[in-house]
């Protein structure tokens, strides 16, 4: 019996004949039966079709219960506060404390009296002690609870007044005047809301730990919004009414779908992630403007080591001053310009030089005891000076006439209308940054083989037998000025413009 009546809903559901009809309604008796069986039977007049005012007055007095915690749900600041006090509950003295050293306002208040590097690390010791004092299983305790609150926040924001309306048209939101008069009302004019009241109902267990719960929002609100007498009282009539399967035998009845079954609205929010994630942000972010602050002294520093002018924006279009522009609209800069025009200048003023012309002493008249040493060094000098023609591609690229440089500027003209051009400006900005950050890196990669032979050479030279050239009387007589002196000042400025390049290029 239960497999025919099985096929037949099978059948009324793929929509063969009219003989579906008669199908649907052998499991609408069905179910019509059951309710009339059912235990809370007296919410349905099954002779009208009808829910009995009865069930008005079921979903009214849950309302009026549940109404102060409900106008309390209502207040976004509150929900936002008890979305903390959740958080809180769960938090250690060792968070606590934690959590406070990693205040960007505390923060502020230790780099007055302790060392950039070493506020740094405390920085990271901090943050890797959060991370393991929030484990797996205190975050699970966070989320669970919260979705507890979310399970009843589902519930307390159902919209009653709108199925009370169903039964007593004049019915208003709280607070109340008086008792409304509740009148029967048609099983398929109420059959959606009763749906969705299901979904969101079908989650409220008097297993749960609503004591907690309660707790939470007293400590929010200040008092008590409703006693644990009443709260337990609701949840267990509540669950009585949704096990009795009433509501979903009246949806089903009324709504002419046998079949119909409720999909429950599960809350599944993962704050405790979220707020850990926050704090390690703002932490880590902090990390980043010092290590940013330092990096920018150790330029500067190394630009005064290397240069005797603090004028470096030799290129038109790849520079910090077109960049700004760029960042005004919040849209990616050009990450590398100051590195790139350092190097511009480097090799404008030293290399095709001073450098050159040292260059050409050691390696064209200098007697090498090892031919490889010197070619590495040759290739690696001849590396450099290709540099400025690719630094002047890179730059003419993004001059108006240039491919990239006429696209950006029809780009930012529709930026504003269109916002989709945004992403556009900044793919093509990435992939000059990436040439950019090329051409650093190879720089750096280059000017460390010279560095590595230039500081042999120098040590070489001081020795009483050298080992790598063996005619340094003869190459210091060709040299307008003293050798040694002049490979040491050399030796120097490229050890500190390959630190510049190695901070540039990150």
């Amino acid at each position: 019996m239960a497999e025919d009546i099985v096929e037949k809903v099978i059948s009324f559901f793929s929509g063969d004949n009219t003989e579906n009809l008669s199908d649907k309604e052998v499991v609408l008796r069905q179910r019509l039966k059951e309710l009339t069986e059912n235990k809370y039977a007296k919410f349905f007049r099954h002779k009208n079709d009808e829910a009995d005012a009865s069930l008005g007055q079921f979903f009214y007095t849950l309302y009026k219960l549940i109404l102060p915690i409900r106008t309390f749900m209502k207040d976004t600041a509150k929900m936002t506060r008890l979305r903390q006090i959740v958080l809180e509950a769960f938090l250690d003295s060792g968070i606590i404390e934690t959590v406070k050293r990693i205040n960007p306002a505390e923060i502020e208040e230790r780099s007055k009296t302790t060392p950039p590097a070493e506020l740094a690390e405390q920085i990271r010791v901090d943050i890797n002690n959060l991370q393991t004092g929030f484990g797996a299983n205190r975050i699970s305790q966070i989320n669970r609870c919260y979705n507890l609150v979310m399970v009843f926040y589902q519930l307390t924001y159902f919209d009653y007044p709108g199925l009370l309306k169903k039964f007593d048209s004049n019915f208003t939101e709280g607070p109340f005047g008086g008792d409304p008069k509740f009148y029967p009302a048609k099983t398929a004019f109420i059959a959606k809301e009763l749906g969705d009241f299901l979904a969101v109902a079908e989650n409220i267990s008097p297993d749960n730990d609503w004591k907690t719960l309660l707790k939470l929002l007293k400590s929010c609100a200040g008092k008590d919004l409703i006693s644990e007498d009443q709260f337990a009282q609701l949840l267990i009539g509540l669950r009585d009414v949704i096990n009795s399967k009433i509501l979903e035998l009246i949806v089903q009845y009324g709504l002419k779908n046998p079949v119909w079954s409720c999909k429950p609205r599960i809350p599944d929010e993962h704050i405790a992630e979220g707020w850990l994630e926050v704090r390690v942000g703002k932490a880590q972010e902090c990390i980043n403007e010092i290590n940013a602050g330092e990096k920018s002294k150790q330029i500067d520093k190394l630009l005064k080591e290397i240069f005797d002018h603090d004028e470096f924006e030799r290129l038109e279009n790849y520079t910090v001053t077109k960049s700004a522009n760029y960042e005004k609209r919040e849209l990616t800069p050009f990450r590398y310009a100051d590195g790139v025009n350092y190097l511009s200048v480097f090799l404008s003023e030293y290399m095709e030089k001073d450098i050159h012309e040292l260059s050409d002493i050691l390696l064209i008249r200098g007697q090498w005891t090892n031919n490889a040493f010197a070619k590495e060094m040759s290739e690696a000098l001849h590396t450099l000076m290709e540099l400025p023609s690719e630094i002047s591609e890179l730059d003419a690229v993004l001059s108006e006439d240039g491919q990239d440089g006429a696209r950006l500027k029809a780009a930012l003209l529709r930026v504003e209308r269109d916002h989709t051009q945004a992403r556009y400006i900044n793919s093509i900005i990435e992939n000059n940054n990436e040439t950019a950050q090329e051409l650093l890196r190879k720089a750096l990669e280059q000017i460390s083989i010279v560095e590595k032979h230039m500081k042999n050479l120098v040590d070489d030279m001081q020795k009483k037998h050298p080992e790598m050239i063996i005619n340094w009387r003869e190459l210091n007589l060709v040299s307008r000025n003293p050798l040694g002196q002049q490979m040491t000042n050399y030796y120097q400025k490229i050890s500190c413009f390959a630190q510049l390049m190695n901070l540039c290029s990150q």
